[in-house]
């Protein structure tokens, strides 16, 4: 990219290591980090959740709160500076130590001083004590998107990229190109809003469009705050940005094409072809590195490889399971939900028990897998280990200490897990899907190539068939050792990732620069 931009604000309702729900919070805090070191002037604006972890070594600074409009009236908000401490060879605001000229990470806070207090409350999207989404969440995130605005306006320091993520932060490109627009602070602003899962995507009723500060004339059939009766927050997002992006090249295909994978929204994906790319994530290869993962107990690498049997004889003794008969250990972290599969699980429950493996699950969702799981703990001991939550330093644990990794999605638009796993020397087992088909590779026997199990169809005997491949090439140590060689071999940081970003941001600002930015008239004009 022969130009970059100055100045990038991410509006997201994660980063890791501040606050973190899924797949997402690893994503912006890697990417926003790879930026800063590139001499990018990065800012990450993030709700101040109760909840928020500041590790050791930030710094607080203080910044002016102000009110926001909402409706006819106004709330206020508040607003706090974080800064991550200097890596060496760096300087305070997270520059990575790359020695790029000029970059800088910091993280604008987002408090809500309302009556309400929309972030001051457990969790992030959810009531843990109900186990359910917190029913204002179109007045939460809303709030988060403008107040963000409001904030960078008031300091008028140019901003070259907004890049908006996910539905959460849907809100921000349009709230750009309308409300916002004169402000110098956006004079030549470029957006970039990108999908990381499209299956979650704000819905809520008409009625949240006043607070947007848009009349009901604005909401009629098709039109870009219409969604089957009621208006939806990423649809918002996709039809106001200049650019599009989503985080595998195959979830960019799959997402247009209606089904399983539209979620109602192929239609206005594919009046945006041109202008959607999929961008591969990348993983944060200093935190995910088992030669110095603080979270293992002996480290190893690809030159070195043994450490791996000493983590696996530790996992084995943490989750209680016999020494003896030495049985690959199958691991899985994720959210129990159907999207990640454990339908699949649930209906295999039989087939499972059958296999000479044991099955070590850590993650929480829907109360029916949670209550599978832990059945088969109590009824299995020695072939289940399940344990709800998240737990990081157990999550590296997993990685480091499994001989293959389940990852049976309905659909995963890009997945972090199966690229971690390949780091660490687990084979994974996925089926063919958006990210997980473009970063694995299906072993073939006879050429001895490829780099984990896959398998096509979402039925439970494919995936159990997959696993009994894996089971037998991890039985044959010539091949489980080519397999692990190749994974370990592969490069899944953020840097190739982030080049395609910076790709990305330039052809916004070109547009931008040609005066091809939307407005509220020419998105109304184009449905």
């Amino acid at each position: 990219m022969s130009e970059r931009p100055t100045t990038l604000l991410h509006v997201a309702s994660e980063m890791t290591p501040l606050a973190k729900a899924g797949g997402l919070g690893d994503v912006i805090g890697a990417l926003a980090a790879e930026q800063a070191r590139r001499g990018h002037r990065v800012t990450v604006a993030l709700p101040a959740y109760r909840s928020l972890a500041v590790p050791e070594g930030w710094t607080r600074h203080p910044h002016p709160g102000c009110d926001v409009p909402w409706g006819l009236g106004v709330e206020p908000a508040g607003f706090e500076i974080l800064r991550p401490p200097a890596r060496p060879g760096g300087r305070e605001g997270g520059d990575g130590g790359a020695g790029a000229s000029g970059g800088s990470l910091e993280v604008l806070l987002v408090e809500h001083r309302g009556a309400r207090r929309f972030f001051d409350r457990e969790g992030i999207y959810d009531d843990p004590a109900r186990g359910q989404s917190y029913p204002d969440g179109a007045e939460r995130f809303m709030f988060f998107a403008r107040a963000a605005l409001q904030a960078l306006a008031r300091r008028g320091e140019p901003i070259d990229i907004l890049h908006a993520h996910d539905h959460q932060a849907g809100w921000v490109p349009c709230f750009a190109r309308t409300h916002l627009a004169a402000e110098p602070a956006f004079a030549g602003v470029a957006t970039v809003f990108t999908i990381h899962n499209l299956g979650y995507q704000g819905i809520h009723d008409p009625w949240v469009l006043g607070l947007a500060g848009f009349g009901r004339e604005l909401f009629y059939p098709a039109g870009p705050f219409e969604f089957f009766g009621r208006v939806n927050d990423m649809k918002v997002g996709l039809l106001f940005a200049d650019l599009l992006s989503t985080v595998s090249p195959r979830y960019a295909r799959e997402i247009q094409s209606g089904g399983e994978f539209g979620f109602g929204l192929e239609g206005v994906l594919q009046h945006r072809s041109a202008d959607l790319r999929g961008i591969l994530n990348g993983i944060d290869d200093e935190t995910w590195d088992p030669a110095r993962d603080r979270f293992l107990p002996h480290p190893y690498d690809r030159a070195h490889p043994e450490g791996k049997l000493k983590v696996r004889a530790a996992l084995r003794e943490e989750c209680g399971f016999p020494a003896s008969p030495d049985w690959p250990l199958v691991g899985t972290v994720t959210r129990l939900v159907e999207q990640k599969g454990l339908d699949l699980i649930e209906q295999a429950e039989a087939d499972l028990l059958r296999l000479d493996a044991r099955f070590i699950i850590l993650g929480a969702g829907q109360p029916r897998f949670q209550e599978l799981l832990t059945r088969l703990m109590i009824r299995h001991p020695q072939r289940f280990y399940y344990r709800a939550g998240f737990d990081e330093r157990f999550a590296h644990l997993i990685e480091g200490g499994c001989d293959l990794f389940l990852m049976p999605s309905r659909y995963e638009p890009c997945g972090l897990n199966q690229m971690y796993s390949l780091r660490y020397g687990t084979l994974p087992v996925v089926r063919a899907t958006g990210g997980l088909a473009d970063t694995v590779s299906d072993f073939d026997l006879e050429a001895r190539t490829g780099t984990g199990f896959v398998f096509q169809r979402y039925e439970a005997a494919e995936m159990v068939a997959a696993l009994r491949r894996g089971l037998t090439a991890w039985r044959q140590p010539a091949v489980r050792a080519g397999l692990m060689e190749r994974g370990m071999s592969l490069d899944f940081s953020w840097r190739a990732s982030a080049d395609g970003y910076d790709r990305l941001y330039a052809d916004a600002l070109a547009r931008v620069r040609a005066g091809a930015a939307p407005t509220l008239d020419s998105v109304r004009a184009a449905m």
